[in-house]
């Protein structure tokens, strides 16, 4: 049986920059039997709040579902420093049937959706395991949540954690204890960085590369890229300016596990990091 998350690792696939970008996430709490393989289904919405979260997609506002450990649990909601305009209309809307929760208290969001892909069901389940029992012992500040699919089947186990917005690839192959407290002292891994997903991909690559070089490993602070090119960009953090160098990367990869079973390869053309000169 072929894993495809196991094959992207094995390939060393890039995956800086692929974080799912959306300027605000919700998620709603609907029991993890209704998510089916596409988790907005007709099964628990009502034709108003899949009409709603559409509109708000359009919007940069990302949905997802998860799954509730207790009654009359609330929607959470997570935003970048400015929430889009798409965002208030679809709260309007999920108010009707849930409290909601936009305190953006540290959570850790981790996709469990296996019945999207085996992948999910295996590393992501794990690795939402591993991350409760963190939590209960103290040794997390990230309430673990199992969401619906986040994006990159091949990336599992993946997960964001809040409020900074990172998001990481095969978290399970990570010691996770140590990602916990790096991410609540505001600083990321780049090892396994995908992307901070309140960014562009271009940034998201600029920060991991900063990060890579020593640089930077601030998770969320200010980022600036003034340039847009494929060979180098100008950035600025903390106040001193950096030129990037980049290149484009051909990627072939297996999108799901079911494309690895049969053998039908993705293809994609990918900014990465090659190195940073000060200014």
């Amino acid at each position: 049986m072929s894993f495809c998350s196991r094959l992207s690792q094995a390939a060393h696939e890039p995956f800086a920059g692929t974080g799912v970008q959306a300027r605000a996430y919700v998620f709603l709490p609907v029991a993890k039997r209704h998510w089916r393989d596409r988790a907005l289904n007709r099964l628990w919405a009502s034709e108003a709040e899949l009409a709603a979260i559409q509109a708000a997609q359009r919007a940069g506002v990302s949905t997802r579902l998860y799954n509730p450990n207790a009654e009359a649990a609330p929607a959470l909601v997570h935003a970048a420093d400015a929430a889009p305009d798409g965002l208030a209309p679809l709260l309007d809307v999920v108010r009707r049937r849930w409290r909601i929760d936009s305190t953006g208290s540290a959570r850790l969001a981790i996709c469990t959706h296996g019945t999207r892909d085996r992948c999910c069901a295996k590393f992501g389940f794990a690795t939402y395991q591993a991350a409760r029992r963190l939590y209960e012992a103290g040794l997390s500040p990230f309430a673990p949540i199992e969401c619906s699919h986040l994006g990159g089947d091949r990336f599992a186990a993946t997960g964001i954690f809040f409020p900074s917005g990172s998001m990481y690839a095969h978290m399970d192959a990570v010691d996770l204890e140590r990602l916990c407290a790096t991410e609540a002292a505001g600083r990321l891994e780049p090892t396994h960085y995908r992307g901070r997903v309140f960014e562009p991909p271009l940034v998201q690559v600029v920060r991991a590369g900063l990060a890579r070089a020593g640089v930077s490993h601030d998770s969320a602070g200010p980022l600036t890229v003034s340039e847009d090119a494929d060979s180098a960009v100008e950035a600025e953090v903390s106040g001193r300016r950096y030129r990037v160098k980049l290149r484009i990367a051909e990627v072939a990869f297996y999108g799901s596990c079911e494309a690895a079973g049969a053998a039908k390869r993705s293809r994609a053309r990918r900014r990465v990091f090659e190195g940073v000169e000060a200014l």
